[in-house]
């Protein structure tokens, strides 16, 4: 049941809506143990997403963790949300549900925010920190993050 819905918010997202312009992002960062802040693990995600409007964004998502010397790669249906507070500093939600590949493959779900710093009209500075639960391990691990955003 979780792979078929899986698959149906990849769908979803390509299917939906229109591209209104190409919007990626690029980030970078640590993840580790909720209970184990000692040791941490690389951790570099990206998106490409589909623009309905300049604070909502559906997408598909992909990048490359270590988890506990565990390579795996991440393919996630997303979510993303700017919130109108502010107006060069937005306060930003995010949202992503999808499949970890790798030796130890599972389902995975991760929610956070963080902010977006407005660089101009096409890009920004992403400061981000969430939560991320893997479904076989049975874990939470906290994860931060800094990267780019580029909407043209």
């Amino acid at each position: 049941m979780k792979r078929i819905l899986t698959a149906i918010l990849f769908a979803l997202a390509f299917t939906v809506i229109p591209a209104n312009a190409f919007t990626m992002d690029v980030q970078a960062g640590v993840v580790n143990h909720v209970s184990e802040i000692t040791e941490f693990n690389l951790n570099i995600y990206g998106h490409l997403w589909y623009r309905i409007d300049q604070m909502l964004f559906v997408g598909v998502g992909s990048g490359y963790q270590e988890i506990d010397n565990v390579s795996l790669v991440p393919l996630s249906a997303s979510l993303w949300i700017r919130l109108p507070i502010g107006s060069q500093v937005l306060p930003v939600a995010t949202g992503d549900i999808g499949y970890l590949i790798g030796s130890d493959h599972q389902l995975f779900w991760r929610t956070g925010g963080g902010v977006d710093i407005k660089n101009g009209d096409y890009s920004s500075i992403l400061l981000m920190g969430g939560y991320q639960f893997l479904d076989h391990v049975g874990k939470g691990y906290a994860y931060v993050q800094a990267g780019i955003l580029i909407e043209i």
